[in-house]
């Protein structure tokens, strides 16, 4: 008998199996774009195979939309630093940055933040996947505690405070990660433009986009392992 059988558990839902380890992931980006996946694992998993798992996962989950930074999107300027901008940058820069900032910034990362129910039966996975331009911006941080705060206050607070951003490593000098809307095999900047409008999604799980059908055999040796474990992605406040 595993550490899971024999205790209380809420009831399932509808998506929920009693035989597997049901996760539910929620990835977030600007003005409440969002995608809710929910997949299920063996039991037997320990939990390193199990963070493993999501982790190949969220490579999937965010090459699902042309996501754009949920912490820093919509963001207008202030008049003061209006003004000093244009000082330094002239009258067009200023409108062209301002612009930018009103459209918000393409996401390039994800932070994952995770809840779990091991001692259920069965066992219970919550994570939120943050899709953020940079892990090293202040408003990208400021952002990350808060989220952390809330969940930890709803947690009764077994998460504890927020990790020092130190804990998850620095940014190798000269790497620069791939665009959210960009295609998961080659994940070429230029597959994300034209909002993705020319992009495949993959015909069995619905959700990961591919730049062509090249792309897409070339990465299903990767990607078949997380498609064959889905069972549902609904995507919310997409036009």
């Amino acid at each position: 008998m595993n550490n899971w059988q024999g205790l209380r558990s809420p009831p399932l839902k509808d998506w929920e199996r009693a035989d597997k380890i049901n996760i539910e992931c929620v990835g977030y980006g600007w003005q409440e774009k969002r995608v809710i996946v929910r997949f299920h694992l063996p039991k037997d998993r320990d939990v390193d195979r199990i963070q493993l798992a999501t982790a190949l996962m969220g490579r999937d989950i965010k090459h699902s939309k042309n996501w754009l930074c949920e912490f820093c999107g919509g963001l207008l300027l202030s008049v003061l630093s209006a003004h000093s901008l244009l000082r330094r940058l002239g009258t067009v820069k200023i409108r062209i940055y301002m612009h930018t900032r009103t459209l918000g910034r393409p996401a390039c990362e994800s932070h994952f933040q995770n809840l779990s129910w091991h001692h259920l039966d069965p066992p219970r996975l919550v994570i939120y996947i943050h899709f953020v331009c940079a892990m090293e911006a202040p408003h990208v941080r400021q952002g990350l505690t808060q989220s952390h705060n809330t969940l930890n206050l709803m947690q009764g607070g077994a998460m504890g405070p927020m990790p020092a951003f130190e804990t998850f490593g620095k940014r190798p000098a000269g790497t620069s990660y791939p665009l959210a809307g960009s295609c998961a095999a080659c994940q070429r900047d230029d597959s994300a433009e034209g909002a993705g409008a020319s992009l495949l999604r993959c015909s069995r799980c619905k959700m990961t986009r591919y730049c062509g059908v090249e792309c897409q055999k070339s990465d299903w040796k990767r990607h078949k392992v997380a498609c064959a474990t889905i069972h549902s992605v609904n995507f919310e406040n997409w036009d």
